[in-house]
Protein backbone atom coordinates (compact mmCIF):
# COMPACT_ATOMS: atom_id res chain seq x y z
CA UNK A 1 0.00 0.00 0.00
CA UNK A 2 2.49 2.02 0.90
CA UNK A 3 4.52 1.75 -2.65
CA UNK A 4 1.15 2.31 -4.27
CA UNK A 5 1.54 5.55 -2.25
CA UNK A 6 4.58 6.64 -3.02
CA UNK A 7 4.02 5.95 -7.10
CA UNK A 8 1.17 8.07 -6.99
CA UNK A 9 3.08 10.78 -5.44
CA UNK A 10 5.72 10.37 -8.17
CA UNK A 11 3.56 10.52 -11.12
CA UNK A 12 1.49 13.81 -9.67
CA UNK A 13 4.52 15.58 -9.09
CA UNK A 14 5.80 14.61 -12.35
CA UNK A 15 2.42 15.99 -14.16
CA UNK A 16 2.45 18.97 -12.01
CA UNK A 17 6.34 19.64 -13.38
CA UNK A 18 5.22 19.37 -16.83
CA UNK A 19 2.68 21.43 -16.89
CA UNK A 20 4.30 24.24 -15.63
CA UNK A 21 7.21 24.16 -18.68
CA UNK A 22 4.71 25.59 -21.83
CA UNK A 23 7.74 24.86 -23.97
CA UNK A 24 6.93 21.07 -23.84
CA UNK A 25 3.78 22.02 -25.12
CA UNK A 26 4.96 22.84 -28.58
CA UNK A 27 6.78 20.27 -29.93
CA UNK A 28 8.16 20.24 -33.25
CA UNK A 29 10.12 17.92 -36.01
CA UNK A 30 12.20 17.87 -39.40
CA UNK A 31 10.58 16.26 -42.57
CA UNK A 32 12.09 15.94 -45.98
CA UNK A 33 9.54 17.19 -48.65
CA UNK A 34 9.63 17.03 -52.46
CA UNK A 35 7.96 20.70 -53.40
CA UNK A 36 7.00 21.35 -57.00
CA UNK A 37 7.78 24.49 -58.30
CA UNK A 38 7.87 25.35 -61.77
CA UNK A 39 6.50 23.04 -64.79
CA UNK A 40 7.51 24.27 -68.27
CA UNK A 41 7.76 23.37 -71.92
CA UNK A 42 10.19 25.31 -74.36
CA UNK A 43 9.52 25.18 -77.99
CA UNK A 44 10.90 27.27 -81.10
CA UNK A 45 7.95 28.89 -80.28
CA UNK A 46 10.13 30.73 -77.48
CA UNK A 47 12.99 31.29 -80.18
CA UNK A 48 11.61 32.61 -83.34
CA UNK A 49 8.08 34.37 -84.05
CA UNK A 50 5.05 31.36 -84.21
CA UNK A 51 3.87 33.67 -87.60
CA UNK A 52 7.59 32.52 -88.83
CA UNK A 53 7.39 29.11 -88.79
CA UNK A 54 5.87 26.68 -91.01
CA UNK A 55 6.11 22.86 -91.71
CA UNK A 56 7.32 20.86 -94.48
CA UNK A 57 6.74 17.59 -95.76
CA UNK A 58 9.02 16.23 -93.73
CA UNK A 59 7.34 17.59 -90.68
CA UNK A 60 10.41 19.55 -90.68
CA UNK A 61 10.12 23.47 -89.62
CA UNK A 62 11.38 26.18 -91.92
CA UNK A 63 11.37 29.98 -91.21
CA UNK A 64 9.42 31.91 -93.41
CA UNK A 65 9.35 35.71 -93.76
CA UNK A 66 7.88 38.26 -95.83
CA UNK A 67 8.49 42.06 -95.39
CA UNK A 68 7.52 45.10 -98.16
CA UNK A 69 10.56 47.07 -99.30
CA UNK A 70 8.51 49.77 -101.13
CA UNK A 71 4.97 50.36 -103.05
CA UNK A 72 4.79 53.13 -105.83
CA UNK A 73 1.15 53.57 -106.54
CA UNK A 74 -0.69 57.45 -107.29
CA UNK A 75 0.51 59.43 -104.59
CA UNK A 76 4.16 58.46 -105.30
CA UNK A 77 4.28 59.14 -109.34
CA UNK A 78 2.13 62.51 -108.70
CA UNK A 79 -0.06 64.49 -107.15
CA UNK A 80 -2.73 67.04 -108.07
CA UNK A 81 -2.63 70.03 -105.94
CA UNK A 82 -5.37 72.22 -104.36
CA UNK A 83 -5.96 74.63 -108.02
CA UNK A 84 -7.60 77.91 -108.45
CA UNK A 85 -8.51 79.84 -111.60
CA UNK A 86 -9.98 83.21 -111.20
CA UNK A 87 -12.32 84.78 -113.56
CA UNK A 88 -13.87 88.30 -113.72
CA UNK A 89 -17.01 89.31 -115.94
CA UNK A 90 -17.34 93.43 -116.04
CA UNK A 91 -19.35 95.36 -118.59
CA UNK A 92 -17.40 97.98 -120.28
CA UNK A 93 -20.26 100.30 -120.33
CA UNK A 94 -23.37 101.83 -118.18
CA UNK A 95 -26.17 99.43 -119.30
CA UNK A 96 -29.86 98.47 -117.94
CA UNK A 97 -30.96 94.30 -118.11
CA UNK A 98 -34.17 93.05 -117.65
CA UNK A 99 -35.12 89.79 -115.94
CA UNK A 100 -33.96 86.70 -117.88
CA UNK A 101 -31.10 88.97 -119.65
CA UNK A 102 -27.72 87.34 -119.91
CA UNK A 103 -24.73 89.34 -119.27
CA UNK A 104 -22.07 87.17 -120.03
CA UNK A 105 -21.13 83.71 -121.59
CA UNK A 106 -17.73 82.06 -121.77
CA UNK A 107 -15.62 78.90 -122.09
CA UNK A 108 -12.31 78.98 -120.45
CA UNK A 109 -9.48 76.26 -119.71
CA UNK A 110 -7.10 76.14 -116.43
CA UNK A 111 -3.90 73.98 -116.08
CA UNK A 112 -4.14 71.72 -113.09
CA UNK A 113 -0.28 72.26 -112.52
CA UNK A 114 0.49 68.13 -111.88
CA UNK A 115 3.60 67.78 -110.24
CA UNK A 116 6.99 65.57 -111.52
CA UNK A 117 6.35 66.72 -115.44
CA UNK A 118 3.51 64.52 -115.37
CA UNK A 119 0.80 64.83 -118.36
CA UNK A 120 -2.50 63.54 -117.56
CA UNK A 121 -5.28 62.35 -120.37
CA UNK A 122 -7.67 61.22 -117.57
CA UNK A 123 -8.62 61.00 -114.15
CA UNK A 124 -11.23 58.80 -112.35
CA UNK A 125 -11.49 60.44 -108.77
CA UNK A 126 -11.82 58.44 -105.59
CA UNK A 127 -12.11 61.94 -103.51
CA UNK A 128 -12.44 65.22 -103.82
CA UNK A 129 -14.01 68.79 -104.62
CA UNK A 130 -14.76 71.39 -107.29
CA UNK A 131 -15.93 74.53 -105.82
CA UNK A 132 -17.34 77.73 -106.72
CA UNK A 133 -16.79 80.92 -105.32
CA UNK A 134 -18.99 84.09 -106.41
CA UNK A 135 -18.65 87.44 -105.86
CA UNK A 136 -20.96 89.84 -107.80
CA UNK A 137 -21.92 93.77 -107.80
CA UNK A 138 -24.89 93.88 -109.14
CA UNK A 139 -27.45 95.25 -107.26
CA UNK A 140 -30.00 92.32 -107.95
CA UNK A 141 -29.91 88.76 -107.46
CA UNK A 142 -28.58 86.64 -110.31
CA UNK A 143 -28.10 83.22 -111.48
CA UNK A 144 -24.54 81.80 -111.85
CA UNK A 145 -24.05 78.34 -114.02
CA UNK A 146 -21.32 76.97 -113.98
CA UNK A 147 -20.97 73.37 -116.51
CA UNK A 148 -17.50 71.26 -115.98
CA UNK A 149 -17.61 70.06 -119.70
CA UNK A 150 -14.33 67.90 -118.06
CA UNK A 151 -16.44 66.13 -115.63
CA UNK A 152 -18.95 63.17 -115.85
CA UNK A 153 -20.67 60.80 -113.74
CA UNK A 154 -22.41 58.28 -115.35
CA UNK A 155 -22.86 59.63 -118.47
CA UNK A 156 -24.21 63.26 -117.05
CA UNK A 157 -22.02 66.33 -116.77
CA UNK A 158 -21.43 68.36 -113.61
CA UNK A 159 -23.70 71.46 -113.74
CA UNK A 160 -23.30 73.98 -110.96
CA UNK A 161 -26.68 76.47 -111.06
CA UNK A 162 -26.90 78.81 -108.19
CA UNK A 163 -28.83 82.09 -107.25
CA UNK A 164 -26.48 84.65 -106.07
CA UNK A 165 -27.58 87.80 -103.64
CA UNK A 166 -27.79 91.43 -104.74
CA UNK A 167 -25.03 93.39 -103.78
CA UNK A 168 -26.12 95.91 -101.14
CA UNK A 169 -24.52 98.68 -99.22
CA UNK A 170 -21.05 98.48 -101.38
CA UNK A 171 -20.99 95.17 -100.29
CA UNK A 172 -21.02 92.47 -103.05
CA UNK A 173 -23.61 89.40 -103.09
CA UNK A 174 -21.79 86.47 -102.25
CA UNK A 175 -22.31 82.51 -102.15
CA UNK A 176 -19.70 79.32 -102.41
CA UNK A 177 -20.69 76.02 -103.55
CA UNK A 178 -18.60 72.96 -102.97
CA UNK A 179 -19.12 69.68 -104.78
CA UNK A 180 -18.27 66.24 -104.01
CA UNK A 181 -17.01 64.96 -107.20
CA UNK A 182 -16.25 61.62 -105.82
CA UNK A 183 -16.32 58.73 -108.74
CA UNK A 184 -16.26 61.76 -111.14
CA UNK A 185 -14.67 61.17 -114.44
CA UNK A 186 -12.08 64.05 -115.71
CA UNK A 187 -11.22 64.36 -118.95
CA UNK A 188 -8.25 66.34 -119.04
CA UNK A 189 -7.36 67.09 -122.76
CA UNK A 190 -9.17 70.70 -122.90
CA UNK A 191 -11.46 72.46 -125.28
CA UNK A 192 -9.43 70.63 -128.33
CA UNK A 193 -8.83 67.01 -127.13
CA UNK A 194 -5.00 67.68 -127.29
CA UNK A 195 -3.89 68.85 -124.48
CA UNK A 196 -2.71 67.84 -120.83
CA UNK A 197 -3.77 68.25 -117.60
CA UNK A 198 -6.57 70.74 -118.49
CA UNK A 199 -10.21 71.34 -117.10
CA UNK A 200 -13.06 73.49 -119.38
CA UNK A 201 -15.37 75.52 -117.22
CA UNK A 202 -18.07 77.06 -119.01
CA UNK A 203 -19.40 79.83 -117.13
CA UNK A 204 -23.11 82.10 -117.99
CA UNK A 205 -24.66 84.55 -115.61
CA UNK A 206 -28.03 86.20 -116.10
CA UNK A 207 -30.43 88.26 -113.92
CA UNK A 208 -32.86 86.71 -111.93
CA UNK A 209 -35.95 86.14 -113.61
CA UNK A 210 -38.21 87.17 -110.30
CA UNK A 211 -36.04 90.07 -110.22
CA UNK A 212 -38.89 93.04 -109.56
CA UNK A 213 -37.85 94.78 -112.82
CA UNK A 214 -34.84 95.77 -114.74
CA UNK A 215 -31.21 96.55 -112.87
CA UNK A 216 -28.89 99.15 -113.87
CA UNK A 217 -25.50 97.65 -113.95
CA UNK A 218 -22.60 100.47 -114.15
CA UNK A 219 -19.51 100.46 -116.01
CA UNK A 220 -16.67 98.50 -114.09
CA UNK A 221 -18.88 96.74 -111.71
CA UNK A 222 -18.21 93.02 -111.91
CA UNK A 223 -18.49 89.31 -110.94
CA UNK A 224 -15.38 87.34 -109.54
CA UNK A 225 -15.25 83.65 -109.49
CA UNK A 226 -12.93 81.72 -107.92
CA UNK A 227 -13.11 77.85 -109.33
CA UNK A 228 -11.25 75.46 -107.13
CA UNK A 229 -10.51 71.66 -107.56
CA UNK A 230 -9.94 70.65 -103.81
CA UNK A 231 -8.02 67.27 -102.57
CA UNK A 232 -8.65 64.86 -105.43
CA UNK A 233 -7.29 62.03 -104.82
CA UNK A 234 -7.41 59.55 -108.22
CA UNK A 235 -8.79 55.99 -108.02
CA UNK A 236 -6.96 55.72 -111.94
CA UNK A 237 -5.55 58.04 -113.82
CA UNK A 238 -3.56 57.76 -117.46
CA UNK A 239 -1.34 60.09 -119.65
CA UNK A 240 2.28 60.40 -119.31
CA UNK A 241 3.94 59.94 -116.18
CA UNK A 242 7.10 61.38 -116.67
CA UNK A 243 10.84 60.18 -116.70
CA UNK A 244 10.90 59.57 -113.25
CA UNK A 245 13.68 58.92 -110.73
CA UNK A 246 12.62 58.04 -107.50
CA UNK A 247 15.26 57.15 -105.09
CA UNK A 248 14.19 55.10 -101.73
CA UNK A 249 17.30 55.12 -99.01
CA UNK A 250 19.25 54.66 -96.93
CA UNK A 251 16.01 52.88 -95.48
CA UNK A 252 15.73 50.39 -92.74
CA UNK A 253 13.25 48.16 -91.82
CA UNK A 254 12.23 46.32 -88.87
CA UNK A 255 13.00 42.60 -89.22
CA UNK A 256 11.20 40.82 -85.92
CA UNK A 257 12.42 37.63 -86.57
CA UNK A 258 15.24 37.34 -83.88
CA UNK A 259 13.92 39.74 -81.59
CA UNK A 260 13.97 36.51 -78.75
CA UNK A 261 17.22 35.12 -79.77
CA UNK A 262 19.71 36.66 -77.16
CA UNK A 263 23.06 35.13 -78.10
CA UNK A 264 24.92 32.84 -79.76
CA UNK A 265 25.59 31.62 -82.91
CA UNK A 266 24.25 29.47 -85.85
CA UNK A 267 25.55 28.16 -89.13
CA UNK A 268 22.55 27.86 -91.71
CA UNK A 269 22.79 25.28 -94.48
CA UNK A 270 20.27 27.08 -96.84
CA UNK A 271 19.01 29.94 -97.26
CA UNK A 272 16.88 30.98 -99.91
CA UNK A 273 15.82 35.11 -100.47
CA UNK A 274 13.27 36.07 -103.20
CA UNK A 275 13.53 40.35 -103.98
CA UNK A 276 9.99 39.76 -105.67
CA UNK A 277 9.10 42.84 -107.92
CA UNK A 278 5.12 42.86 -108.82
CA UNK A 279 4.53 45.60 -111.01
CA UNK A 280 0.85 46.57 -111.63
CA UNK A 281 1.47 50.01 -112.90
CA UNK A 282 1.36 50.78 -116.87
CA UNK A 283 5.29 51.98 -117.00
CA UNK A 284 8.49 50.58 -117.51
CA UNK A 285 10.73 50.65 -114.80
CA UNK A 286 14.74 50.30 -114.57
CA UNK A 287 16.14 49.08 -110.26
CA UNK A 288 19.16 49.52 -109.58
CA UNK A 289 19.99 48.09 -105.70
CA UNK A 290 23.00 50.19 -104.63
CA UNK A 291 23.04 48.79 -101.35
CA UNK A 292 21.53 45.59 -99.32
CA UNK A 293 22.39 44.62 -95.79
CA UNK A 294 21.56 43.99 -92.43
CA UNK A 295 22.62 44.64 -88.73
CA UNK A 296 21.89 43.86 -85.19
CA UNK A 297 21.72 46.90 -83.43
CA UNK A 298 21.98 44.53 -79.61
CA UNK A 299 25.76 43.85 -81.02
CA UNK A 300 26.54 46.48 -83.38
CA UNK A 301 27.08 43.78 -86.34
CA UNK A 302 25.85 43.89 -89.70
CA UNK A 303 26.71 42.19 -92.97
CA UNK A 304 26.74 43.76 -96.65
CA UNK A 305 25.30 41.51 -99.53
CA UNK A 306 27.54 40.41 -101.91
CA UNK A 307 25.48 39.63 -105.17
CA UNK A 308 25.94 40.69 -109.03
CA UNK A 309 22.85 42.18 -108.99
CA UNK A 310 24.25 45.04 -106.95
CA UNK A 311 25.15 48.03 -108.61
CA UNK A 312 23.72 46.75 -111.87
CA UNK A 313 20.14 47.63 -113.27
CA UNK A 314 17.55 45.41 -113.51
CA UNK A 315 14.57 46.03 -115.91
CA UNK A 316 10.85 45.44 -114.86
CA UNK A 317 8.38 45.66 -118.01
CA UNK A 318 4.77 47.34 -117.38
CA UNK A 319 1.40 45.82 -116.93
CA UNK A 320 -1.16 45.64 -118.86
CA UNK A 321 -4.96 46.95 -118.91
CA UNK A 322 -7.53 44.11 -118.96
CA UNK A 323 -10.67 46.48 -119.37
CA UNK A 324 -12.45 43.74 -116.97
CA UNK A 325 -11.63 42.38 -113.46
CA UNK A 326 -8.87 42.31 -111.98
CA UNK A 327 -8.01 45.33 -113.93
CA UNK A 328 -4.42 44.72 -114.75
CA UNK A 329 -2.19 41.94 -115.61
CA UNK A 330 1.02 42.32 -113.39
CA UNK A 331 4.26 41.65 -114.33
CA UNK A 332 7.07 40.37 -112.01
CA UNK A 333 10.70 39.67 -111.82
CA UNK A 334 12.18 37.76 -109.09
CA UNK A 335 15.95 38.28 -107.88
CA UNK A 336 17.27 34.77 -106.12
CA UNK A 337 19.77 35.22 -103.52
CA UNK A 338 21.20 31.95 -101.77
CA UNK A 339 24.38 30.15 -100.47
CA UNK A 340 25.51 29.77 -103.77
CA UNK A 341 25.38 32.95 -105.26
CA UNK A 342 25.95 35.34 -102.79
CA UNK A 343 26.72 35.40 -98.96
CA UNK A 344 23.02 35.67 -97.74
CA UNK A 345 23.03 33.44 -94.97
CA UNK A 346 26.05 35.85 -93.53
CA UNK A 347 23.45 38.71 -93.23
CA UNK A 348 21.23 36.07 -91.37
CA UNK A 349 23.34 34.44 -89.19
CA UNK A 350 24.33 37.97 -87.53
CA UNK A 351 20.58 37.66 -85.94
CA UNK A 352 19.27 40.93 -87.45
CA UNK A 353 16.58 42.88 -86.31
CA UNK A 354 16.56 45.92 -89.34
CA UNK A 355 17.65 45.65 -92.59
CA UNK A 356 19.11 48.54 -94.56
CA UNK A 357 18.49 49.05 -98.59
CA UNK A 358 19.66 52.32 -101.00
CA UNK A 359 17.49 51.77 -103.92
CA UNK A 360 17.08 53.91 -107.55
CA UNK A 361 14.01 53.30 -109.50
CA UNK A 362 13.82 54.95 -112.78
CA UNK A 363 10.00 55.23 -113.79
CA UNK A 364 9.78 55.39 -118.34
CA UNK A 365 13.45 55.29 -118.99
CA UNK A 366 13.16 55.07 -122.50
CA UNK A 367 10.63 57.75 -122.44
CA UNK A 368 7.29 58.31 -123.56
CA UNK A 369 7.14 54.98 -125.71
CA UNK A 370 3.44 54.55 -124.59
CA UNK A 371 1.98 57.87 -126.71
CA UNK A 372 0.44 58.83 -123.33
CA UNK A 373 -0.91 55.30 -122.60
CA UNK A 374 0.71 55.13 -118.90
CA UNK A 375 -1.75 54.47 -116.42
CA UNK A 376 -2.04 53.84 -112.69
CA UNK A 377 -4.82 52.30 -110.16
CA UNK A 378 -4.42 53.07 -106.83
CA UNK A 379 -5.41 49.77 -105.62
CA UNK A 380 -2.55 48.26 -108.23
CA UNK A 381 0.54 49.43 -107.29
CA UNK A 382 4.44 48.55 -108.66
CA UNK A 383 5.72 46.54 -104.74
CA UNK A 384 8.73 45.14 -103.90
CA UNK A 385 8.33 42.29 -101.72
CA UNK A 386 11.52 40.50 -100.04
CA UNK A 387 10.74 36.81 -99.20
CA UNK A 388 13.17 35.03 -96.84
CA UNK A 389 12.90 31.18 -96.24
CA UNK A 390 15.56 28.92 -95.03
CA UNK A 391 15.30 25.13 -93.38
CA UNK A 392 15.46 24.84 -89.66
CA UNK A 393 18.91 22.61 -90.80
CA UNK A 394 21.72 24.84 -88.87
CA UNK A 395 24.69 24.18 -86.52
CA UNK A 396 24.37 25.84 -83.30
CA UNK A 397 26.74 27.05 -80.38
CA UNK A 398 25.58 28.83 -77.26
CA UNK A 399 22.28 29.99 -78.85
CA UNK A 400 20.16 31.53 -76.10
CA UNK A 401 16.64 31.83 -75.32
CA UNK A 402 15.06 32.83 -72.54
CA UNK A 403 11.74 31.86 -70.57
CA UNK A 404 10.00 33.77 -67.70
CA UNK A 405 7.95 32.19 -65.52
CA UNK A 406 5.93 32.80 -62.23
CA UNK A 407 7.70 31.72 -58.62
CA UNK A 408 6.13 31.15 -55.24
CA UNK A 409 7.15 28.96 -52.40
CA UNK A 410 4.91 28.25 -49.45
CA UNK A 411 4.67 30.20 -47.14
CA UNK A 412 6.20 29.65 -43.60
CA UNK A 413 3.19 28.92 -41.92
CA UNK A 414 1.86 26.94 -44.29
CA UNK A 415 4.51 24.24 -44.42
CA UNK A 416 6.88 25.53 -42.16
CA UNK A 417 10.31 26.68 -42.53
CA UNK A 418 13.16 25.36 -44.91
CA UNK A 419 16.31 24.88 -43.56
CA UNK A 420 17.84 22.93 -46.30
CA UNK A 421 17.80 21.70 -49.80
CA UNK A 422 18.43 21.47 -53.51
CA UNK A 423 16.24 22.32 -56.51
CA UNK A 424 16.26 19.38 -59.28
CA UNK A 425 15.55 20.00 -63.16
CA UNK A 426 13.87 17.04 -64.27
CA UNK A 427 13.99 17.55 -68.22
CA UNK A 428 13.24 15.63 -71.31
CA UNK A 429 15.21 16.72 -73.91
CA UNK A 430 13.96 16.14 -77.77
CA UNK A 431 16.47 18.65 -79.15
CA UNK A 432 19.52 17.67 -80.57
CA UNK A 433 21.41 20.41 -78.68
CA UNK A 434 22.68 19.93 -75.05
CA UNK A 435 21.17 22.53 -72.86
CA UNK A 436 23.16 24.99 -70.10
CA UNK A 437 20.46 26.23 -67.87
CA UNK A 438 20.97 29.14 -65.72
CA UNK A 439 18.19 31.19 -63.17
CA UNK A 440 17.41 34.47 -62.10
CA UNK A 441 15.14 35.23 -59.51
CA UNK A 442 13.58 38.44 -59.53
CA UNK A 443 10.68 39.90 -55.92
CA UNK A 444 7.53 41.06 -56.60
CA UNK A 445 8.21 44.77 -57.93
CA UNK A 446 10.76 42.97 -60.74
CA UNK A 447 13.91 44.00 -59.02
CA UNK A 448 16.75 41.20 -59.35
CA UNK A 449 17.51 39.12 -56.49
CA UNK A 450 20.13 36.63 -57.74
CA UNK A 451 21.30 34.15 -60.14
CA UNK A 452 21.22 30.25 -58.94
CA UNK A 453 24.74 28.52 -60.29
CA UNK A 454 23.77 25.51 -62.59
CA UNK A 455 26.61 23.48 -63.25
CA UNK A 456 25.38 20.08 -64.78
CA UNK A 457 23.92 20.39 -68.28
CA UNK A 458 21.36 18.89 -69.85
CA UNK A 459 21.93 16.37 -72.66
CA UNK A 460 20.91 16.59 -75.99
CA UNK A 461 18.72 14.01 -77.54
CA UNK A 462 20.54 11.18 -79.37
CA UNK A 463 20.07 11.01 -83.56
CA UNK A 464 18.93 8.31 -85.04
CA UNK A 465 20.10 6.40 -88.26
CA UNK A 466 17.97 9.09 -90.40
CA UNK A 467 19.54 12.36 -88.40
CA UNK A 468 15.81 12.63 -86.43
CA UNK A 469 14.97 12.15 -82.86
CA UNK A 470 12.51 9.52 -81.85
CA UNK A 471 13.28 9.55 -78.13
CA UNK A 472 13.63 12.27 -75.71
CA UNK A 473 16.92 12.12 -73.47
CA UNK A 474 15.71 12.56 -69.80
CA UNK A 475 18.53 14.60 -67.47
CA UNK A 476 18.63 15.66 -63.85
CA UNK A 477 20.90 19.06 -62.98
CA UNK A 478 20.94 19.29 -59.28
CA UNK A 479 21.61 23.19 -58.10
CA UNK A 480 22.38 22.68 -53.69
CA UNK A 481 21.29 25.71 -51.96
CA UNK A 482 23.29 27.71 -49.40
CA UNK A 483 20.98 29.21 -46.61
CA UNK A 484 21.02 32.74 -48.15
CA UNK A 485 19.65 31.14 -51.62
CA UNK A 486 16.71 29.95 -49.53
CA UNK A 487 15.71 33.45 -47.99
CA UNK A 488 16.19 34.81 -51.28
CA UNK A 489 13.83 32.14 -52.58
CA UNK A 490 10.78 33.27 -50.24
CA UNK A 491 11.16 36.62 -51.63
CA UNK A 492 10.89 35.15 -55.36
CA UNK A 493 7.65 35.88 -57.32
CA UNK A 494 9.31 35.31 -61.01
CA UNK A 495 12.16 33.49 -62.67
CA UNK A 496 14.12 33.66 -66.08
CA UNK A 497 15.05 30.47 -67.11
CA UNK A 498 17.90 30.94 -69.70
CA UNK A 499 18.70 28.33 -71.50
CA UNK A 500 21.91 28.23 -74.09
CA UNK A 501 21.45 24.89 -76.75
CA UNK A 502 24.63 23.76 -78.68
CA UNK A 503 24.60 21.16 -81.67
CA UNK A 504 25.14 17.68 -81.03
CA UNK A 505 27.35 16.65 -82.60
CA UNK A 506 28.89 19.87 -83.00
CA UNK A 507 30.29 19.34 -86.62
CA UNK A 508 26.77 18.61 -88.27
CA UNK A 509 24.08 20.35 -89.25
CA UNK A 510 20.78 19.17 -88.07
CA UNK A 511 17.31 19.47 -88.85
CA UNK A 512 14.96 20.58 -86.78
CA UNK A 513 11.17 18.80 -86.84
CA UNK A 514 7.72 19.63 -85.55
CA UNK A 515 7.29 18.41 -81.96
CA UNK A 516 11.22 18.99 -80.70
CA UNK A 517 10.59 20.60 -77.10
CA UNK A 518 12.75 20.58 -73.60
CA UNK A 519 10.75 19.60 -71.01
CA UNK A 520 10.99 21.16 -67.55
CA UNK A 521 9.97 20.32 -64.12
CA UNK A 522 11.88 22.19 -61.25
CA UNK A 523 11.62 20.63 -57.88
CA UNK A 524 12.90 21.24 -54.60
CA UNK A 525 13.69 18.59 -52.32
CA UNK A 526 13.78 20.68 -49.26
CA UNK A 527 14.00 19.76 -45.35
CA UNK A 528 11.02 21.39 -43.33
CA UNK A 529 11.25 22.35 -39.61
CA UNK A 530 7.46 21.93 -39.00
CA UNK A 531 5.46 23.42 -36.14
CA UNK A 532 1.99 22.29 -35.47
CA UNK A 533 1.08 24.98 -33.55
Amino acid sequence: MFRAIKIFIFFAFVVAFFSCRKDFERPNWDVDLLTPLIKTSLTLDHLLPDSTLQTSSDTSLKLVYQTNMFDIDVDSLFRIPDTTMVETFSLALPSILNPGDFFYSTSREFNLNVNNGVELTTVYIESGFIEVEVFSDIKEKIIAEYIFPSATKNGDTLVVSELIPASTGGQPGYLVKRVDVSGYHLDLTGITKTKVNTMVVRASGMVDTNAAGPVVVAAGEKIKVNNRVIALVPAYAKGYFGNQQIHFGPETKDFNVFTKVLGGSIDIDQVDVNLEFENGVGVDAQLIINQFSTKNTANNTSALLAHPVIGNSVNINRAQETFSIPEVTYTSYNMLMNTSNSNIDQLIEIFPNQLLFDLNLNINPLGNISGNNDFVFKKHPMKANLNVEFPLSLMANNLTLVDTIDFSLPTKKEKGEIIDGTLYIYADNTFPFDANINLALYDKDSKFIQKLTVVDKVRAAVLNASLKVDQAMFSVVAIPLSEADIDNLYKTKKAVMKITFTTQPQSQFVKIYEGYAIDIKLVGDFAYNVDPN
